[in-house]
């Protein structure tokens, strides 16, 4: 009997150490799944907060590229706003002095001139020739200048001075305005002023 004891106990025994084996297998097991899972979702995170950085990334950067391109397009508005106001006021001055100028004698020979200019370019027996109202009572002086028939009447389309001459048998009008030979200043003004917005 003793012998089926100590066969029986070996056998527990053999039991019990193949079930310590087998359980420290299982926790060794256990524990490289666990760092294995563990190293993944780390890895997993570091690549989510990787993405997540280079988004915000570009977030920032394409926030601060608007907001550059905005500040910029207001700056060069401001700039383009600030050049009119310059250029009104010069032809505003500019206007002024030739409304001095209309008022001396030398005008009156800039219309007389101009008559006869205009008598030039339109051959036709009905032309029109338009002045100011205030330049009417140069009337006479015009038409002895224009040198043959003509009708002159007043406009208040010119605002500075001089005159046109239409003829619509020739479909022509002929400008000697002060007003357009301002306008026509314009362009040079703007090309030859330095006041020009580049980018």
């Amino acid at each position: 009997m003793p012998d089926t004891v100590s066969k029986t106990d070996n056998f527990l025994k053999a039991i019990e150490k193949y079930a310590q084996e087998q359980r420290s297998k299982i926790q060794s097991e256990a524990e490289d799944f666990k760092e294995r899972e563990l190293n993944k979702a780390e890895e997993e995170g570091l690549r989510e907060a990787y993405v997540l950085i280079q988004k915000k990334m570009t977030d920032v950067r394409t926030e601060i590229a608007s907001e550059l391109s905005r500040a910029e397009t207001a700056s060069r508005r401001k700039t383009f706003a600030r050049r009119q106001e310059i250029e009104e006021e010069v032809f505003a001055k500019a206007a002024e002095k030739l409304r001095e100028y209309t008022g001396t004698p030398e005008y009156e020979k800039r219309l007389e001139n101009s008559a006869k200019q205009i008598s030039k370019e339109l051959s036709a027996d009905d032309v029109v020739l338009r002045v100011r109202e205030e330049d009417m009572k140069h009337k006479n002086k015009i038409f002895l200048a224009f040198g043959r028939k003509c009708d002159i009447e007043s406009t208040d389309e010119i605002t500075i001075g001089g005159m046109t001459g239409l003829s619509k048998k020739l479909g022509m009008l002929a400008d000697e305005t002060l007003d357009s030979k301002l306008e026509q200043q314009r362009e040079w003004f703007f090309e030859n002023s330095g006041l020009k917005v580049t980018e």
